[in-house]
């Protein structure tokens, strides 16, 4: 009987074994390559969907290229840099406290998912790169800033004017300014003191942020006493995110300090917020101060008519028809926004447009005014 022949089938599996090896070896090669570039494609459609959501909820606070405006700078290198997307995520879920950031995921009440979170931070992402530098050679730390941004994150626990609170220890308090420099504040504010409760600010702040609280530091060591310039409706909207947490003590020292500077026939509703929370009625108090921050600023267009004429003609013309800027008689924007929209738009102007703000150069009663005047025109008066 003969014998088969099995060497030219042994010789055949070899050679296949050889090619599947190195099928497989140049795929195993590749596979980092593919699952980066996997990974890319996944991070930019995540960042395109996160584009909308800031251009939907956070443009308007921010700026459209994250350059700030009425909210804090967010396209900046310092910023990105120290922010991990952790933090990045934890400060958009729940918002910044004794601040008008407000939380935005639907677990704590706001409007966005956990995913959507994620795709807003993929987006911030894109700017880092790229992003500016905060911190400019004419950069010239400023104690009125510095106290708007005390009042906005640091109150709550260092007290009203650095006096001190329940919570943490007064800053403002001349044995402890004049024994501990500005290094030291430096560094505490930087990196935090976490085993007393501080957090770390640096991951939030931008240094030149940071450079504006250590003036205010110096002021309050010179014994200059600084006035803040944050506006009414700042405080009024921080008021409405103090209730919705449910701290009535810190929701009626933002009322009790919008009332100050306050001004027109909306005053009277400050008091009707109060006596509502005196009566525990948090609902219709809440809901009355939502309506006071739409309706925020009320003013005369009697008044603003000369202003308009001394501040605004020149580019949008004497009887508002528009020159180098729009049309405001009439105009659709003017007429779908609140008082309050208008307010914070004509502050922090439009990027990118000849419409710069206003913060420094009108008072807030005076936009009240302004805007009160271009309301008749769309009321065809």
């Amino acid at each position: 009987m003969q014998k088969e022949n099995y060497e030219k089938y042994i010789i055949a599996g070899l050679i296949l074994t050889v090619i599947l090896l190195a099928s497989f070896s140049i795929a195993w090669i590749k596979e980092p390559a593919r699952m980066e570039h996997l990974s890319e494609e996944i991070f930019k459609e995540s960042a395109l969907r996160g584009r909308e959501i800031y251009g939907e909820q956070c443009a308007f606070c921010h700026g459209s290229t994250g350059q700030g405006g009425v909210g804090p700078a967010l396209n900046s290198k310092n910023f990105l840099e120290t922010a991990s997307d952790q933090i990045l995520f934890e400060t958009v879920s729940a918002g910044r406290p004794g601040t008008i950031m407000p939380s935005w995921a639907q677990k704590n009440g706001g409007p966005l998912t956990d995913e959507g979170i994620r795709d807003l931070v993929s987006f911030m992402r894109f700017w880092e790169e790229n992003a500016p530098e905060v911190a400019g050679e004419d950069f010239i730390p400023d104690a009125v800033r510095g106290l708007t941004l005390f009042n906005s994150s640091c109150f709550i626990c260092h007290g009203e004017n650095g006096l001190g609170g329940s919570i943490a220890p007064a800053i403002n308090n001349p044995s402890r300014l004049t024994s501990l420099d500005n290094d030291w504040y430096r560094g505490v504010i930087s990196f935090g003191r976490p085993s007393k409760g501080m957090p770390t600010w640096g991951t939030v702040l931008a240094p030149n942020q940071i450079e504006d609280l250590l003036a205010l530091i110096d002021a309050w060591r010179n014994g200059e006493a600084i006035e803040s310039n944050i506006s009414v409706s700042a405080m009024i909207n921080s008021a409405i995110f103090e209730l919705s947490q449910g701290e009535i003590e810190d929701t009626m020292f933002f009322l009790d300090r919008a009332e100050k500077g306050a001004f027109g026939p909306i005053v009277e509703e400050f008091e009707t917020v109060r006596s509502l929370l005196d009566e525990n009625d948090v609902d219709e108090a809440f809901d009355q101060l939502v309506r006071l921050s739409a309706d925020w600023p009320i003013g005369v267009a009697e008044e603003g008519e000369d202003v308009y004429a001394d501040t605004c003609s020149v580019c949008h013309g004497s009887e508002g028809e528009g020159n180098e800027g729009s049309r405001l008689n009439p105009n659709d924007f003017v007429n779908s926004s609140s008082n309050s929209e208008l307010l914070a738009f004509i502050l922090s102007g439009r990027d990118g447009t000849a419409m710069g703000g206003f913060q420094d150069r009108l008072t807030e009663e005076q936009i009240a005014h302004v805007i009160a005047f271009i309301r008749e025109w769309q009321d065809g008066e």
